[in-house]
């Protein structure tokens, strides 16, 4: 007898739930994974492309630039506990260096004119 009958309205509504549900749990579960990334900071070679932008023509980078600079100014400055000009530049450089294509020939003076009009800076 109760092979014959038919799914009650609740029934039917959880069957239809478990689909988002798993979506929902996969959504959270990839945002979990990310969510370390995104505590290590900028990429140092988009801090690298913004800051050679802005000390070699002047200009702002645009909105993509946004949290590089941020970054830049933020995270990789030096207060302790005033701003620290020579430690902010030290580290800057450093974390520029991990940049790859700042250890090449060529971008290796746009590195230091980088440090030398932004890196004393706060």
């Amino acid at each position: 007898m109760h092979a014959r009958r038919k799914p009650c309205a609740i029934r039917r509504h959880a069957r239809s739930v478990r689909i988002p549900d798993f979506a929902l749990g996969t959504a959270i579960a990839a945002l979990v994974a990310i969510a370390p990334l995104r505590a290590q900071g900028v990429d140092p070679c988009t801090v690298y492309t913004c800051m050679a932008g802005i000390s070699g023509t002047g200009a702002t980078g645009g909105p993509a630039c946004a949290p590089a600079l941020a970054f830049w100014h933020g995270v990789l400055a030096v207060y302790s506990p005033v701003f620290n000009p020579p430690a902010s530049a030290a580290r800057r450089a450093s974390y520029l260096r991990t940049c790859p294509g700042a250890s090449y020939a060529g971008n290796a003076t746009i590195l230091e004119a980088i440090i030398a009009a932004w890196g004393w800076a706060p």
